[in-house]
Order: C-alpha cells, then structure tokens, then sequence
C-alpha cells in the first residue's frame, strides 16, 4: 500500500483525484495540501511513496516544489497532474514518473499506479508484518532484511557519497541506486540519509 499526497491550489479537482485514488484500494494514506509549503513540512517529518502534484500554481509551481520534496527525501516518486500539455518534456527531464492530463480518469490512473507498482519495492511489505520487540532483536531482524547491496550502499552513504557518486563505484544505474535508498528509508523507518544514519547507527548496523 502507497502513502501519497496531493497538491493542488484548486480544491475540487483535488477532492476528486483523492476519491479516484481511495477507489484503487492501493493508497493507504492520502492527505491534500493547497499549500506547497504545507506539503514540504508534512514530508519531513513523514513517510510518503508518491506526490501527485498541480503545476501551474501561484507562487510555487509544481515544478519548483517537484525540487523542494526531492531535497526532502530524495525517493518520492513524482505524478504531474496538469491541464497544460507542454510541459512534459521538462518534468521527465526532472525524473517524473508520470505526466497526467486533467481531468484525471480512473483507468488513467490505474496505468499510473501500474507503472508505480511496478517499480521495486523489495521487502517493506515483509518489515510492516513483522512486530518487532527487544533491541537486540530488532538490530538482528534489520540485519537480516537489508540485502547486501542495500549494506553497501549504506556504507556509502555513510562515507558521504551521493547517489550519483554510489553508481561508478558499485556499477550499477542512477535509478537502481535510487531504488536501494528508498529500500533502506523503508526498512529503516526514516524518510532521510541523515535519519537513516543515525538509524543504524542506533542498531549497530554500522560496525
């Protein structure tokens, strides 16, 4: 189940995307914010999978807060949800995953969301299963969940790398590495590198 939320400075369209997506039964969480900033404050101090965002609003458009949430919490995956058709080449240039066209259709969605589902999420859906107890037995199940590329990148993190610096060094892509961190924010519980460092620091994950 997805966390998403939703920005828009128009409030119907955006109760009625909130309606289309409580109908998918793959959004566990929806909050709407008519204020971008409103929205960066909810996403530090929150989990969130997806932001469906507006992007001709005043002040801030979608575009510019597309940056803001990422230097949040570089993971969230990124809908634009406009009336306006030219603008699509930017947001992908930006790392959208989608570019939707107002008014937003069910089964327009649902590509979206399948294209989102896609995408790996390896293992959260096994960490929120599981309760978790002592300490020693916590730091053992993170342990046993991170896999060992996701360790390394963790390591790497620690070491001060960005994503862009992690891809030569364990041969793999922008977007798997991408992938690897959202896998540890998730599994860890933290929506940040610093967050996420202190974390299994915490667990003594980190030797």
């Amino acid at each position: 189940m997805l966390k998403a939320i939703i920005v828009d400075d128009e409030a119907l369209p955006m109760k009625y995307l909130k309606k289309l997506l409580s109908e998918t039964g793959q959004i566990e969480m929806c909050h709407t914010f008519m204020n971008p900033l409103d929205a960066c404050d909810f996403v530090k101090s929150n989990l969130v999978d997806l932001a469906f965002l507006d992007i001709a609003m005043p002040e801030i458009d979608g575009m510019r807060l597309s940056g803001l949430l990422m230097d949040i919490d570089d993971t969230i995956d990124v809908v634009f949800v406009t009336a306006y058709d030219h603008y699509a080449v930017q947001a992908f240039e930006m790392g959208a995953v989608d570019y939707v066209l107002k008014p937003v259709s069910a089964q327009r969605l649902a590509k979206t969301l399948d294209k989102i589902k896609k995408r790996p999420r390896t293992g959260s859906q096994r960490l929120a299963a599981i309760a978790l107890t002592a300490g020693q037995e916590q730091r053992l199940l993170y342990e046993e969940l991170l896999t060992e590329q996701e360790t390394k990148v963790l390591r790497l993190i620690a070491d001060g790398l960005s994503n862009k610096e992690i891809v030569p060094l364990l041969n793999i892509t922008a977007e798997t590495v991408k992938f690897h961190v959202k896998n540890l924010y998730r599994k860890l519980g933290v929506n940040n590198r610093v967050r996420a460092l202190q974390r299994a620091i915490e667990l003594r994950i980190l030797a």
